[in-house]
């Protein structure tokens, strides 16, 4: 359907008629214009940055690292920030390593001596098939208590290492100094 008084005119007058950017001021077209340029540019960069080589996470807390075998083919990465005092292990929530305490395990050094677990499918830990079960995962952290030989340590968790602490204490509570 035409538009009304458009009916009859030749393609050469329609041609003539107002476009979509007739009767805007030439410094809206120019503004419309700079921020579709800026736009490209931000597109390319996004892109030119996401093509470029991460660089690789350098580690600057103080600690030792050890891998220790709780099952067959499947060992846990076990930071030791040192301390003096009693023994603490830090287990993180889930989708973290121990890492996430590598600032909060240098301020309990004056009283502790801190361990954290880096529990199984996650950072240098083993990823196995499976053992991701609370029963499972908490023998892991047990395995790892007696294995560096750990007498009555206190364990500190949030979100999932609550269901470890659980479980560990549940079957070995008069072994531990605490769960938190």
């Amino acid at each position: 359907m035409s538009r009304p008084g458009a009916q009859g005119r030749s393609p050469a007058a329609r041609a003539g008629s107002p476009g979509p950017f007739t009767g805007l001021p030439l410094v809206a077209v120019v503004a419309v214009f700079a921020m579709l340029v800026l736009l490209g540019m931000l597109v390319f960069a996004a892109a030119t940055l996401h093509g470029q080589a991460k660089t690789a996470w350098t580690d600057p807390s103080p600690h030792q690292v050890r891998f220790v075998y709780v099952a067959p083919d499947v060992k846990l990465e076990v930071l030791d920030w040192g301390g003096t005092g009693r023994d603490v292990v830090l287990l993180s929530g889930s989708g973290h390593t121990a890492h996430v305490f590598d600032e909060f395990a240098l301020k309990l050094k004056d009283c502790c001596h801190v361990y954290g677990i880096t529990r199984r499918g996650y950072g240098a830990s083993s990823i196995p098939e499976g053992g991701y079960d609370e029963p499972s995962l908490s023998n892991d952290v047990w395995i790892v208590i007696q294995t560096i030989g750990l007498t009555s340590p206190v364990l500190i968790g949030h979100s999932m290492a609550g269901a470890e602490l659980t479980g560990v204490g549940m079957l070995h509570s008069e072994r531990l100094g605490g769960l938190v």
